[in-house]
């Protein structure tokens, strides 16, 4: 008996530390995803990038992080944006990690496996023993290396902000289809292993009721997207459109294949409602014309070419010249010829009118 109430002393004394004296421990983590793996294999001398989220249930206390890799053949590839050790703060429930995986050039083909270990603790607690009170979670590392090249890749969304049209002297021609332009802002996810890029865009401009079309425009040089990336680049199409509000209908191409398309509504402002800046380069084009119209005219001047340029007018402009003397030869036969005319009327008409001055004298 004695021996049963000791045990029930022990047993209620280790509940009591736990519950009374033991440091408070933390609510539930986890991650997501689970691993460092490449949608498709990567080449060596390639970066690679994956964001691992570090979730927690409750966020009522600083936490800290503790990174290791374990990954023999292909620690030195890794590094991580916030470091081996690093906080998770209070009243934030998710937190981003970037892994980067940095092939050497010289990297063998093949695959190259490891893992990463988090351990979760308040921040300044001593895990190294005592109540085990860290948790903690592994992301697995899986990457291929390979020399084929792998092309593909997705369109996540696509946009088309408001513009303004352009005032003097840029809305003249020879400026405006330059920097008078509708651009669409398409998210590309690079899901191949070299630089890629959608191979045209074809925008198609309808007034707001989608009945007429108003304009059709097709860009061919979409700037590329680095492996495994995403990124949001910019489709650029001239237009002469007015100020008003529009549809805007995209297809996005990979080779002969359209792998999206979507609409959106966007508005073109009178000049000055956005104040957008146009930057140096409508300046630095003005400049140049004027440099190059003023050089070509101090040549000439110069090399006083133009009694040459005169003689070459002179010598293909004959038709021209011979067509005016012929017309002016015809112009002064008919004129001739009506003055002649005239006069025989007037002497006709001065001898029938002097019998009857005769007769009355």
């Amino acid at each position: 008996m004695p021996y049963i109430i000791a045990k029930r002393i022990v047993f209620l004394s280790l509940i009591l530390y736990f519950f009374v004296f033991a440091p408070q421990a933390f609510a539930g983590f986890g991650i997501t995803p689970p691993h460092v793996k490449t949608i498709k294999p990567i080449f060596p001398g390639s970066h690679y990038e994956q964001t691992i989220t570090l979730l927690r249930s409750s966020a009522e206390e600083d936490l800290e992080a503790i990174i290791k890799v374990n990954a023999p053949n292909i620690a030195k590839w890794i590094s991580l944006d916030k470091g081996e050790v690093f906080d998770l703060p209070k009243n934030e429930l998710k937190i981003p990690m970037v892994v980067r995986v940095d092939v050497p050039s010289d990297a063998e083909i093949g695959n190259y496996q490891g893992y990463i270990n988090i351990q979760v603790s308040p921040k300044g607690q001593n895990t190294g023993g005592g109540v085990a009170i860290a948790l903690g979670a592994r992301v697995d590392i899986d990457l291929n290396i390979t020399n084929e090249s792998f092309f593909d890749f997705t369109i996540r969304k696509f946009d088309i902000p408001d513009i303004e049209m352009l005032s003097k002297p840029w809305s003249w021609r020879i400026f405006s289809q330059f920097f008078y332009r509708i651009k669409a802002e398409i998210s590309v996810k690079n899901t191949g292993n070299v630089k890629v890029a959608p191979s045209k865009a074809i925008l198609e401009v309808y007034d707001l009721n989608k009945e007429k079309l108003l304009e059709t425009g097709v860009d061919k040089k979409i700037p590329k997207v680095e492996p495994f990336q995403t990124k949001t680049v910019a489709a650029s199409f001239p237009t002469k459109l007015p100020a008003g509000q529009y549809w805007g209908k995209i297809k996005v191409y990979r080779d002969q294949e359209v792998v999206y398309k979507d609409e959106t509504i966007f508005l073109i402002n009178p000049p000055g409602t956005l104040n957008s800046k146009l930057g140096f380069l409508p300046w630095l084009m003005l400049t140049g014309i004027i440099v190059v119209l003023a050089i070509a005219i101090f040549v000439l001047i110069k090399i006083k070419i133009w009694r040459y340029i005169f003689a070459v007018i002179f010598a293909i402009s004959w038709p021209l010249r011979l067509l005016c003397r012929i017309l002016r030869s015809i112009w002064r036969s008919l004129n001739k010829q009506f003055w002649l005319k005239m006069h025989q009327k007037a002497m006709k008409y001065q001898k029938e009118s002097q019998p009857d001055k005769d007769n009355k004298k």
